[in-house]
């Protein structure tokens, strides 16, 4: 019954077939392109600090920029702002790929280059974020959402590869005309399908301080509604813990085992995530979507348990598939919970503060992992350490135990809060009848505040 679901939603929707096809070839090429430049980066350097940087201005700069995108993107077409954004992402990599054809490019283009392809993607992921609920049907959203996961996943687990094999070949100019030419399939797409512009509820001026009023508005309309305040907290602590996991996987296997094993146990992981993206798309995250949110965060937190319990390749494949698998299901609810109990005419404005905070837990929780291991629990946990008589009986004391402890200490903050929420909630009955009811305190609001405006 959930397949044919999925494919009644591909078939009649023609507008959102189009445009996820065409934005996920256009995100498998970006992949292509971040992995090789990174290579490039490396082979000419041969210093992580520089691909530290690299990384830096494709991350920061395009999450502190978010809230303004939100508000931009609230005012104007969102089509034309997908358009635009991937029109200037797409002369970007067109500019690397004529530098490097003709032996001009240097590293501080590649700083320049990502710096301003940062800022293109807040705009395409607000922008493409707020679009969704005008293509799909409120009860199709959670496999919308899924299948948008779903390309992400399968991005993550195949553009490493293809890149990898490309590269040989192709060098990196062929990865980079690759790129260009998803940009142009999905520039394509997009120019054939309708995407629909709510009624807009701001008065149409332009300055600096009229867009922060905005982002103060987005604020205002999740601060006012608890619900969203307390999903907003939730989330941004999950990719806090979601971002110390990501730089604590690779020095956790290799403490004990080789390079190769860790790429078997990553490709396992991006297999946990395709089969979770699969499951999101087929199922939708059912009617209540705060319970099954809750859920799957929880069964996320065990996975982290079972990841750091022992250094065994065996229980660390079987948490990193756990915790992978419920990543896409954990995002795709969240995205059908903002996209179904926002207006759209606000959307903008809430979703990008939504990803600016998830995007500053990540990196703060990036920055927190080695202090926290290096200095204090990797000493703790050695083989004469003040942990090892107690912890360390339970997980083991040497070299990378420090790394599985805060992993462990990651999945029980993760599970308890989980389950504290969940319960919450279930007590309330405030699951889909409190979406409901939200929705309308919110379209309540806006027409009281158009009607102060006027």
């Amino acid at each position: 019954m959930y397949v044919s679901k999925l494919i009644e939603l591909i078939r009649e929707l023609r507008n959102f077939t189009l445009f996820w096809l065409g934005q996920s070839l256009s995100e498998i090429g970006n992949r292509l392109t971040g992995f090789g430049l990174g290579i490039w980066v490396y082979h000419n350097t041969h210093a992580v600090t520089q691909l530290s940087l690299v990384i830096f201005f494709t991350t920061l700069p395009g999450v502190l920029i978010t809230p303004f995108a939100g508000a931009l993107v609230d005012r104007w077409n969102r089509k034309w702002t997908i358009i635009f954004s991937e029109i200037a992402a797409a002369s970007i990599t067109l500019t690397l790929a004529i530098l490097l054809l003709t032996g001009n490019l240097q590293l501080w283009h590649t700083y320049v280059s990502a710096f301003f392809t940062s800022v293109c993607g807040s705009f395409q992921m607000t922008a493409k974020g707020a679009a969704l609920p005008l293509m799909v049907p409120s009860n199709q959203m959670g496999r919308a959402n899924g299948l948008i996961q779903f390309s992400t996943a399968l991005g993550q687990l195949v553009a490493p590869i293809l890149a990898a094999i490309l590269i040989a070949n192709l060098q990196l100019q062929g990865l980079l005309l690759i790129d260009l030419s998803t940009y142009l399939i999905g520039l394509l797409t997009l120019i054939f399908i309708n995407i629909p512009q709510p009624e807009s509820s701001i008065v149409p001026t332009m300055g600096m301080s009229t867009i922060i009023n905005d982002i103060v508005y987005g604020w205002e309309n999740i601060y006012s509604r608890f619900f969203l305040l307390i999903l907003l907290s939730f989330m941004t602590i999950y990719f806090f813990v979601n971002g110390m996991t990501s730089v604590l996987i690779n020095p956790l296997i290799l403490s004990f085992s080789s390079a190769t094993t860790f790429g078997s146990v990553m490709s396992i992981a991006g297999g946990g995530m395709v089969a979770g993206s699969i499951l999101m798309s087929i199922w939708g995250g059912g009617k209540k979507s705060l319970s099954p949110l809750f859920l799957f965060s929880a069964l996320n937190g065990i996975g982290l348990i079972i990841t750091g319990i022992k250094p065994f390749i065996p229980t660390i494949a079987l948490g990193i598939f756990i915790s992978f698998f419920t990543l896409p299901i954990i995002l795709g609810i969240n995205s059908t919970i903002l996209q179904t109990s926002i207006p759209p005419n606000i959307q903008g404005r809430v979703l990008s503060l939504f990803y600016t905070l998830a995007g500053l837990a990540g990196a703060f929780g990036n920055l927190s992992a080695s202090p926290l291991t290096d200095g204090f629990l990797e000493p703790m946990l050695s083989t004469d350490g003040v942990l090892a008589s107690t912890v360390g009986r339970l997980i083991e004391t040497g070299s990378g135990r420090g790394i599985g402890f805060l992993m462990v200490l990651e999945g029980l903050l993760v599970l308890i809060i989980s389950v504290i929420l969940y319960n919450y909630f279930a007590l309330k009955q405030m699951d889909e009848e409190l979406l409901n009811t939200n929705e309308l305190i919110v379209k309540n609001k806006i027409i009281n505040t158009l009607d102060q405006e006027h």
